[in-house]
């Protein structure tokens, strides 16, 4: 069931980057886009949304399966949707961590750090609350 679980995931992760990227994070974004024809957009398009979606299969499978892992430790017992989240944003803060503290360093990308900051966040929580729900 797990893997189930994390195969759900890894779906809701994609589709929550993919409407994140495409429709929320738009302003200001142009500055870190490389230009390309329209040719050369359809050459690249294909292959990075491949890669994408093998990288969010993936993540939906080991957060999955960690979360079955570490389920007894959470603050929220008994599992579901707030354990679920709950795991999902302790795995999130060494990340945001991490990109605040580039953002001191690296400012012309500061933008950019935090759009993907914030992206992990909902991308982890959306699929925190299906693993949650769905792990037993």
């Amino acid at each position: 069931m797990n893997w189930i679980a994390g195969l759900v995931a890894g779906v809701v992760a994609y589709l929550a980057d993919w409407v994140l990227w495409s429709k929320v994070f738009t302003k200001g974004m142009d500055a870190y886009a490389t230009q390309m024809s329209p040719e050369e957009m359809k050459k690249f398009m294909g292959p990075a949304m491949a890669k994408s979606a093998v990288l969010s299969l993936l993540f939906g499978f080991l957060l999955a399966w960690f979360y079955a892992r570490f389920r007894g430790a959470l603050w929220v017992q008994g599992g579901g949707l707030l354990a679920g989240m709950e795991f999902a944003t302790i795995l999130w803060v060494p990340l945001c961590l991490a990109m605040a503290g580039s953002s001191v360093w690296y400012v012309k990308a500061k933008t950019l750090n935090m759009a993907t900051c914030w992206a992990w966040l909902i991308r982890m929580n959306a699929a925190g609350l299906v693993v949650g729900l769905m792990v037993k």
